[in-house]
């Protein structure tokens, strides 16, 4: 029994000395981030100090070494993610790092600067880790079969959720429990809720799937040209009073009685939640079913009303690999994306390509295009000419670099449109309708902190919408009211009525709840409720994680 306590107390120590090293990078980082706050409580240095010593007991030094390099790994994405989003990570993100992965490594390659500091952080404690285990190795007590013990107390959390059905239980990080403890509880209910609800395809979410809306037009004699934007907030675009002239053409177009414009609500965080649902009439989560059954694919109604069918995008291929399922593509006369260009799976292209696509279309004949973009997205100024730089430091009042390359892609964008709508001006005399919103919108500020993938962000939903009518005489301001917002859903029966199918609305912009889904088609991700109060402003009501 002597030898054990004279044993056991360097364990005590060993892990005193590492429960000590991890607070303090945590809360160093804390202190320098402006975000987070100082937070130690005795609650949470016992409970860090419990997990050190179990680790440290066990008999095996090299599971340790480990053990301990999984933690050093965690604590360097959960610091990278925070310098990023602003969040720590949530449960479905870990599979969408693999799923996304040339999105994530795409968005990251343009702000290595945020991951320099949780790298430095990384190293010191590794390497503090392996000096003072390797430095009390041959004095620590080592328990038998207690690394089978951690084994269970591992599976134990994530078996209690799924058991349970208990979704909510770990769904969201806690802002102020140390990362270790994120960590594991938050992978606790990726493996007992997430994943096994992914693998069954039951989400507990699911809407009832409805029927292709009825026909009230046989082959309207037009064509509808929706052109998708990519990661755009309205809020940086003049023509919703941004104080740069970021958009001269949409802001000239203000007055003229063919345009209407409003404030979109996305209804996703991501391209591949939002277009999916955008093209599918979904309303909130889950509408995988409904996706699945494409009685609401707009591609589908167009082809079986008349239409040829076109998506074109300035995207890779390697982009549109997620989307592409989700579009009911049979139903599409023509289907090409960026690499078709570039002939390379991985290059995007100019948006300006697809005014060149547009010119390949025959307009005689009913026409349902997308034309699909990439510009805003991050890297901002990868998908904009070299030589378009309409904004700088002098003329900006001195902006942070990374919204000064934003909004030159927001310019850009315009002038995209610009040409867009100038070529269906001269190409055809049938009444031709443009409808413009974009996936999602993205999250700008100080410290690189722009993107998006995250319902937390309060101006992810935050994107633009107009509809701009061509030699028609077809008043559709009759069908809007004076509500100041629309969302997805309401623009996609816009759009059913356009095909010439029946509409949800009489009046498109109804006030009503809006829904953003988060990074999972099924809201396993969880979702966001957007209401309005009696003065019509934005109350947010949170479901993330449902």
């Amino acid at each position: 029994m002597k030898t054990f306590f004279s044993k056991f107390k360097n364990n005590i120590f060993l892990a005193l000395i590492l429960t000590i090293i991890f607070i303090s990078i945590e809360q160093f980082y804390r202190v320098y981030n402006d975000i987070l706050i100082f937070n130690l409580t005795f609650k949470s240095f016992i409970e860090q100090f419990i997990i050190h010593l179990l680790v440290i007991s066990i008999i095996n030094k090299r599971a340790i070494f480990v053990i301990y390099f999984i933690f050093s790994l965690f604590i360097w994405f959960q610091l990278v993610h925070f310098s990023y989003y602003g969040t720590w990570i949530f449960p479905l993100e870990y599979i969408l790092f693999f799923i996304e992965f040339q999105e994530v490594f795409l968005t990251f390659k343009s702000v290595l600067g945020i991951t320099i500091f949780p790298t430095i952080l990384f190293f010191i404690i590794l390497l503090l880790s392996i000096f003072f285990i390797k430095k009390f190795n041959n004095n620590r007590y080592k328990v038998k079969y207690l690394s089978i013990f951690l084994i269970i107390a591992v599976l134990f959390l994530p078996l209690r959720i799924y058991l349970k059905d208990d979704y909510k239980k770990n769904s969201n990080p806690n802002f102020e429990y140390y990362i270790l403890k994120n960590t594991i509880l938050t992978l606790s209910n990726l493996f007992g809720n997430v994943l096994p609800k992914k693998i069954s395809g039951r989400s507990g979410l699911e809407q009832e799937i409805t029927k292709t809306p009825n026909k009230i037009f046989e082959n309207p004699d037009i064509n509808i040209v929706i052109i998708m934007g990519e990661s755009l907030q309205r809020d940086y675009m003049s023509l919703y009073d941004y104080p740069l002239n970021t958009t001269p053409f949409l802001k000239s177009l203000r007055d003229d009685k063919n345009f209407i414009y409003k404030n979109g609500i996305g209804s996703g965080v991501l391209t591949t939640i939002a277009i999916p649902s955008f093209f599918n009439m979904i309303k909130k989560p889950d509408g995988l079913p409904q996706i699945l059954s494409t009685n609401s694919c707009l591609f589908k109604m167009a082809k079986q009303n008349g239409f040829n069918t076109y998506f074109y995008s300035s995207q890779a291929t390697s982009e549109l690999k997620s989307i592409k399922n989700y579009l009911c593509t049979k139903y599409l006369d023509r289907l090409e994306d960026g690499s078709f260009i570039s002939d390379k799976i991985d290059d995007s292209i100019l948006d300006e390509t697809l005014v060149d696509r547009l010119n390949d279309i025959d307009l005689s004949h009913p026409s349902f295009i997308t034309l699909h973009q990439r510009a805003s997205h991050t890297p901002f100024l990868d998908y904009i000419p070299k030589d378009y730089r309409p904004f700088n430091k002098e003329n900006t009042n001195n902006l942070e670099q990374n919204t000064i390359d934003y909004i030159n892609s927001v310019s850009y964008t315009d002038s995209v449109l610009e040409k867009i709508i100038s070529t269906l001006k001269q190409k055809t005399s049938k009444p031709t309708y443009v409808i413009f919103t974009s996936d999602h919108a993205t999250n700008i500020g100080d410290n690189a902190r722009q993107g998006h993938g995250m319902l937390d962000s309060n101006s992810i939903y935050k994107v633009p919408f107009f509809i701009y009518s061509i030699n028609s005489t077809n008043d559709l301001k009759n069908s809007f009211g004076d509500f100041s917002y629309i969302s997805h859903y309401q623009i996609s029966n816009i759009l059913a009525k356009l095909l010439g199918y029946s509409s949800a609305y009489e009046i498109f912009n109804l006030k009503e709840d809006m829904f953003v889904c988060g990074n999972d088609l099924s809201g396993l991700g969880g979702f966001r409720t957007i209401s309005f109060n009696e003065d019509n402003k934005i109350v947010e009501n949170s479901n993330k994680g449902k």
